[in-house]
């Protein structure tokens, strides 16, 4: 007779669990009925440990009832993942490690060391799953539906995995769904040999055909093509055999000789400026009025490349259409290339430009279009390839540089004065003499001569005098001033913060100009000598910029660096609102940094800096007796004056190869001036209507599709 060991949990006033054995005793392969209805989840956890042995601990969330019921014996073996299942459909999941098993709410169950590989399918469990032929990002993509929300599904890039922790038995599915997926692509690149045709219009031709009207269709409908102007071949790729095969004959019914008379054909230029490509292939070509008389090291490494190149177009011409020429075109191209950025490193302005837009030259004849930017060439086949692939290395987007200044200037200025001034008059009158004395000193505002005519023209500090009536002098009735003392201390600070930004495109000089334009006296003539001359008197002047300009050339080495070029200038007028300044006879103060740095893509670097501290002590006294301790203060004038200036000039160039980073800069500029515009809102008033403050729209414009952007330079718009 088989034993039977039977564990079973009813629920009337209590829930009761007994073990009942039939039979004398109880093996690990003993067919067990399991029979728990409503019982709480600790109690089926303390049966089942007992049953199979393993230490369970419960989380003081776990709380609840389940229900296990079995018609027939089960082995103990598979009570254990029968409690997993159990738990699972609680809500709940078992996390065994270190010989203790642990129940927890699911959520939590990933963030807890689970063992890593394979385990028993209620079990939450950790795996690495690598991929070979296929890419994990995308692969994770189908994968996430299988997935509860609560575990982990992440890609691991640098090793194309797919990182999972979920139960064992999902797991192992989601293995067989990965077997399937990463399988070798079936696809091979396939070159069409081109005979007559360019492959580089025939490759834009299938884009334009095939690609453009795909768009938006699954990956494997698009096709990948690139042309080699080396073999003048096209190569294709594409995961569906039939859409491969319609493309193969469209390229050979594309590659026959061209029924037009003459050879012309029109080049569209997606980037680049047609007419300076037109005088780049004219220097190649060797016509008449190229720059090769020019001296300079960029100069001459020009001409040799473009030597190279035009001596190899009648050999290309000679040779037919087989391209073997455009190996070395393409070479000399790229020294062309590498001439003009020489140019540029060793500080010399760019080769004088002819207005020439039409040349005929080494068999062929070239038209540079500027209204449609197109060029025009007419030539024959073997030709034209070549001058093609040097086109089309030309033609490329040219990256621009976002470049963020800051010039801050701070200015602490302290001063003071303090004098004794007087004089004696007394009882001066037409007929009488008298003596006169006293001290004077100081300019218009300071002196007691001046205030005593003038009494209001005091100038600022504290003034102190002693006033015995007035006397005249000269019809003018001045007052009778004896004793004037004056004390003043002056505190002038100054914080100047300047941030302009520039957008440049790559080898271009941008220039940022602001401020305002004064007038300064440059001639004049004035009638004084009273004749009756019939010149009428004139003043001429000239407009002087005064602000802040920044001039900027920046080059985007190959290392990705960025050569700056700078030229930086902070003007103001020194004496504004004198009255020399109102005629015309101002003085400035101007400060002037020209420099070439060299500063890598983001970072931010310091362009110099100016810190000027001077320090003036001046005395007016009377000899002798303003050197005498205490006295001499009654007979002396003091003035002292201390000034600092630091000013700094930081610059950070940011590059952006795509639209996508261009209007990402765009949009976060757009958004802050959105929120200082916002921030100087006029306040309602009751008495004052309201008026509407123009404001940009709300949101910045779409121009690209958000991405994070790095710290700015600039400082966060005010509240």
């Amino acid at each position: 007779m088989i034993a039977k060991f039977s564990l079973c949990a009813t629920l009337s006033r209590s829930l009761v669990v007994a073990l009942v054995f039939a039979g004398t005793s109880a093996t690990a392969q003993t067919p067990v009925t399991l029979n728990f209805v409503d019982a709480d989840i600790d109690v089926v956890a303390k049966a089942v440990g007992e049953l199979t042995g393993k230490t369970f601990v419960l989380d003081p969330r776990v709380k609840g009832k389940i229900n296990i019921q079995s018609a027939k014996g089960v082995s103990p073996g598979l009570a254990y993942p029968t409690f997993l299942s159990a738990l699972r459909m609680a809500g709940f999941a078992a996390v065994e490690s270190g010989g203790v098993v642990r129940v927890v709410p699911e959520v939590d169950a990933k963030t807890l060391p689970t063992p890593v590989g394979s385990g028993a399918g209620g079990a939450i469990t950790t795996k690495v799953i690598p991929l070979v032929n296929q890419s994990a990002a995308q692969v994770i993509n189908a994968l996430r539906p299988l997935v509860a929300a609560s575990n982990a599904l992440v890609v691991y890039p640098p090793g194309n995995a797919i990182i999972i922790t979920d139960y064992a038995d999902n797991i192992r599915r989601i293995e067989a769904v990965i077997s399937r997926l990463d399988t070798p692509s079936v696809a091979a690149p396939e070159i069409i040999a081109l005979n007559q045709a360019n492959a580089i219009d025939v490759a834009a031709l299938i884009n334009r055909v095939f690609n453009e009207a795909a768009a938006g269709s699954e990956a494997r409908d698009r096709l990948q093509v690139t042309a080699d102007t080396r073999s003048n071949s096209v190569i294709v790729r594409s995961e569906d055999a039939n859409r491969l095969s319609r493309v193969k004959t469209f390229v050979q019914d594309l590659d026959r000789p061209t029924s037009a008379p003459g050879n012309i054909r029109i080049v569209y230029l997606k980037h680049a400026d047609a007419t300076q490509v037109a005088q780049t292939l004219r220097r190649v070509l060797g016509a008449d009025g190229g720059n090769a008389s020019s001296s300079s090291p960029a100069s001459s490494a020009s001409n040799a490349a473009s030597s190279a190149l035009g001596s190899l177009l009648p050999a290309a011409n000679a040779a037919g259409a087989t391209g073997g020429g455009n190996t070395a075109l393409a070479n000399a191209a790229a020294a062309l290339n590498s001439a003009s950025s020489s140019a540029m490193s060793s500080g010399l302005p760019a080769p004088s430009q002819s207005n020439q837009t039409a040349f005929n030259a080494g068999g062929a004849t070239v038209y540079a279009d500027a209204a449609i930017n197109a060029l025009v060439i007419s030539a024959p086949t073997p030709v034209y390839n070549n001058l093609r692939a040097v086109i089309e290395q030309l033609d490329v987007r040219r990256a621009q540089v976002f470049i963020e200044a800051l010039i801050a200037e701070v200015q602490a200025d302290k001063a003071a004065e303090f004098g004794i001034q007087w004089q004696a008059l007394d009882g001066l009158t037409k007929s009488s003499t008298q003596g006169f004395g006293g001290t004077n000193f100081g300019g218009t505002g300071t002196n007691i001569l001046g205030i005593s005519a003038n009494p209001t023209s005091a100038g600022r500090g504290l003034n102190l005098g002693l006033l015995r009536g007035a006397f005249t002098y000269k019809g003018v009735e001045i007052a009778n001033l004896g004793l004037l003392a004056r004390a003043l201390q002056n505190d002038t600070t100054a914080n100047i913060l300047s941030m302009p930004t520039l957008l440049a495109l790559d080898n271009e000089e941008a220039k940022f100009s602001g401020g305002q334009t004064v007038p300064v006296l440059t001639g004049q003539y004035a009638n004084s000598t009273g004749s009756n001359n019939s010149v009428t008197p004139f003043a001429t002047f000239e407009r002087k910029d005064v602000g802040l300009i920044l001039k900027v050339r920046p080059l985007i080495t190959e290392g990705g660096a960025i050569r700056l070029q700078l030229y930086q200038e902070v003007s103001s007028v020194a004496d504004a609102g004198s009255t020399a300044a109102q005629s015309g006879l101002s003085s400035f103060n101007k400060r002037v940094l020209e420099s070439t740095v060299l500063a890598d893509d983001g970072q931010i670097v310091v362009l110099g800096g100016l810190l000027q501290e001077g320090f003036t002590n001046g005395q007016d006294k009377v000899p002798v007796i303003g050197d005498a301790p205490f006295i001499g203060n009654f007979f002396r004038y003091d003035t002292r004056k201390r000034t600092k200036t630091n000013l700094m000039i930081f610059l950070r160039p940011t590059v952006l190869r795509d639209a996508r980073q261009t209007g990402a800069i765009s949009d976060e500029r757009y958004r802050v001036l959105g929120l200082d515009q916002q921030a100087v809102s006029p306040e309602t008033r009751a008495m004052l209507p309201d008026m509407s403050n123009p404001v940009l729209p709300l949101g910045a414009p779409k121009s690209a599709p958000a991405t994070p952007a790095s710290p700015a330079l600039l400082p966060a718009p005010t509240k």
